[in-house]
């Protein structure tokens, strides 16, 4: 019997070792008869996979000891033997052991030869299930494509009691990913005929009930899931909702059974749901149980995270989506890091080895020759997964590194766009501020005195002080005018606000307050009239300056200060670290070499001062005004 991916990180309930213990004794002590053995250890068994327990090979194993021994015990029992590989298989496929549970997989395969099942399709189930998780959909429906005659038929050979319910349900995991792929691939004739494919497998399965409990709720639940994915295709999505609660009712119908796994797996659905929907309300509450529930996993970060992003863009936030796809992209690596590190070929090898080092410890003395080679094999993994691991590690580094880079890249272009927007701010005020003085403010000047010389001609004493009044209204215009001009044409101040901003967000990433004490200070009217070009310059050594202090200086306090002396502009970048590597190796620093260049550009002179209390880095700028 086989098990869907159930759980990832669930919360142990159930001591294995105690419980098995307490059915060995029910047998042995006559409560229980074979058959009822066989039923209660794979109950047991499934339970506690369920709940998130892992085991390793000798652990299952040893538990299992009484189970094989039974099961091989008589021929009668040979279904047993079955059931007994199953439960390698599962333990091997939830916890994305692929090589392991392809082992498994050919066991199985030969036990149901040996009772005249002669295409058991466990071997292609887990291929399926391999190429899904790596989204090789291509690889699952050629792989479909080959057992498709067979499949065709399975509905008759059902009906017909030719082959086992089993077979047929692994005929429906087939075709659960078959179907996904033919959706990806927008292929709607494929997905019909599929979907009805499995419609009259699982039918047929159904008119065989009753079978195993475990084996009814799993075929109920994948008739319902493939229902629900064709509702979504076809943008029912009304329709997939009502299969949602469906499936959430398996767990009254089959509250015997362990049922847990439901839990996330409709959330996961139903979050999908709501965003077809569209609706941020119970998109949100869904999201924060999928996140919260017990069987929820590190695999399942990355989808987390994605779902977290299309609500904050169905909500209008298209900045927090992309903080989420980043975290998403990120997390995703991380799974492909790990599916890498594991060498299929290797665990097979290595899981055969010892699955038959173990039988033929029961069956006769291990000879010294094969031990020496086993043991040989054993370091031979070890230092293959030591190099795969480094490989991986390096890897992740260098995709780090790269992120960095790229965040470093992007930074400099926001800043240099506000400079260059500042820059036309400044100008266009410069230029209004010219316009006022010599346009309006002129005209209100020759009004005013227009007015002077009036109110003096006119007689009338009640016009005249309305003449007045009106002159020293107009006066007050012209002053309100004159300032304003001025304050506009000599405008700098809010600039270099605007630069030391700059500053601030260029080291606030990199610099965290909680690990540095920084100080950044940039003297009144020091960059007035200093270029564009000149400013995005010093950001960029500035950059460099802290990207060395980071990597090398191992200091606790930072200071970035930029003044006005003797005609040149001075920016100096302080320390207290350990000093520079260059000065204790001889070796040149390539951010060193970058200040250098970038300073000898703007026809500056640099000053590296440098001991074991810190580094001081000077560089003095002669003026020239934009």
């Amino acid at each position: 019997m086989l098990l869907g991916n159930q759980t990832a990180l669930g919360q142990v309930k159930t001591d294995a070792t105690k419980e098995f213990a307490k059915l060995n004794q029910a047998y042995h002590s006559g409560h229980l008869l074979a058959g009822q053995y066989f039923l209660k250890a794979d109950s047991l068994t499934h339970q506690l996979l369920s709940e998130g327990k892992h085991f390793e090979t000798k652990e299952l194993v040893s538990l299992l000891e009484l189970y094989e021994e039974l099961a091989w015990s008589k021929d009668e029992y040979r279904r047993a033997r079955i059931s007994y590989y199953f439960l390698f298989f599962n333990n091997a496929r939830i916890f994305k052991k692929k090589g392991a549970s392809m082992y498994y997989a050919e066991k199985i395969t030969a036990e149901y030869k040996k009772n005249g099942e002669e295409h058991p399709l466990v071997e292609q189930l887990q291929k399926c299930k391999i190429y899904q998780e790596q989204r090789l959909y291509n690889k699952v429906i050629e792989l479909y494509k080959n057992e498709k005659n067979y499949l065709e038929t399975l509905p008759l050979l059902l009906q017909r009691r030719v082959v086992d319910e089993a077979v047929g349900l692994n005929a429906m995991y087939i075709l659960s990913p078959t179907l996904m792929g033919y959706i990806k691939m927008n292929d709607t004739a494929a997905v019909r005929q599929t979907a009805q494919l499995a419609l009259q497998i699982g039918t047929a399965i159904q008119h065989k009930y009753p079978i195993k409990r475990s084996q009814m709720l799993y075929n109920d639940l994948l008739l319902i899931d493939i229902e629900h994915s064709v509702a979504n295709f076809e943008h029912r999505y009304n329709d997939a909702k009502d299969l949602l609660n469906r499936m959430q009712n398996l767990k009254v119908t089959y509250k015997d059974q362990a049922t847990n796994f439901i839990d996330i797996n409709v959330a996961r659905l139903r979050i999908e749901n709501y965003l077809n929907l569209k609706n941020p309300d119970s998109l949100s509450a869904y999201i924060a149980k999928y996140e919260s529930s017990p069987n929820f996993g590190q695999s399942q970060s990355a989808d987390l995270d994605e779902y977290k992003a299309k609500l904050q863009h169905l909500k209008g936030d298209d900045k927090g989506a992309y903080a989420y796809l980043t975290d998403a992209l990120k997390h995703e690596r991380d799974l492909q890091a790990s599916l890498m590190t594991e060498s299929s070929d290797l665990l097979y090898a290595y899981t055969q080895a010892e699955h038959s080092h173990i039988a033929l410890q029961k069956a006769e003395q291990i000879k010294q020759q094969r031990t020496f080679w086993l043991v040989l094999i054993s370091i031979g993994a070890s230092v293959l997964i030591l190099t795969i691991y480094l490989i991986m590690v390096y890897r992740s580094r260098k995709a780090r590194a790269q992120v960095e880079a790229l965040n470093h890249a992007a930074n400099m272009q926001v800043i240099a766009m506000e400079e260059v927007k500042y820059q036309a701010v400044r100008e266009e005020q410069q230029r209004l501020g010219q316009d006022l003085h010599d346009g309006l403010s002129s005209s209100i000047a020759a009004f005013r005195n227009q007015l002077e010389v009036l109110s003096m001609d006119i007689e009338d004493i009640p016009l005249r002080n309305k003449f007045m009044a009106l002159h020293v209204t107009m006066a007050q215009t012209y002053e309100t005018v004159r300032n304003k001009s001025h304050e506009w044409f000599s405008a700098d101040t809010q600039r270099e606000l605007s630069f030391e901003k700059q500053i601030k967000m260029l080291t606030d990433g990199s610099l965290p307050d909680n690990r540095y004490q920084k100080t950044i200070h940039i003297d009144d009217s020091s960059l007035t009239g200093i270029s564009t070009d000149t400013r995005i310059s010093l950001l960029r050594i500035i950059q460099e300056a802290v990207t060395n202090i980071i990597k090398h200086a191992k200091a606790k306090s930072v200071e970035i200060l930029i003044y006005e002396e003797a005609e040149h502009l001075i920016l100096t970048v302080n320390d207290d670290g350990i000093g520079l590597a260059e000065k204790k190796s001889g070796k040149s620093n390539m951010g060193l070499e970058s200040i250098r260049r970038r300073a000898k550009y703007l026809n500056g002179e640099l000053k590296i001062n440098s001991g074991t209390k810190g580094t001081e880095i000077t560089i003095s700028i002669p003026i020239v005004l934009a």
